[in-house]
């Protein structure tokens, strides 16, 4: 419920809040959706899992919430089961950022040779700063 109620105040705001310790918070949030992209080509569901924090919690696009590691899975396995591989994200906005945080938008596309499809919907992220310096999803929302 915190997390959720932190996502809420982050969009909100609506504006980011500066830059992110040594790095903008542009670069932060596009060397994260980078990393997420390299993940996503290679169709590796146990990759995209190490992606989010051990605490991390999913708002699914049919309005469920949940941070269970295996419902977290499921999601991406069936995501992933007809087109591994072809599925890309591309940074909106960076609406929030402070500290350790990070709010960007995100777009879901398909990949198909030379033609990109963009599906209707905003993905909303919260990244956090690991102690090891990563950055890590926190909360995902599908929307």
């Amino acid at each position: 419920m915190l997390k959720k109620l932190m996502l809420m105040t982050a969009l909100a705001m609506g504006m980011t809040q500066g830059a992110v310790a040594g790095d903008t918070s542009k670069q932060v949030a596009a060397n994260a959706v980078a990393q997420w992209n390299t993940v996503l080509k290679k169709g590796s569901v146990d990759a995209l899992l190490r992606l989010y924090t051990e605490d991390a919690m999913v708002l699914m696009p049919n309005g469920e919430a949940t941070k269970d590691p295996r419902a977290i899975r499921k999601f991406w396995r069936h995501l992933l089961a007809k087109q591994a591989g072809r599925y890309e994200l591309d940074l909106g906005n960076v609406i929030y950022a402070k500290d350790d945080t990070v709010v960007s938008t995100l777009r879901w596309s398909n990949v198909d040779g030379n033609l990109k499809y963009s599906y209707d919907g905003v993905i909303y992220n919260v990244f956090k700063r690991q102690p090891d310096g990563s950055w890590k999803a926190q909360v995902q929302r599908w929307n």
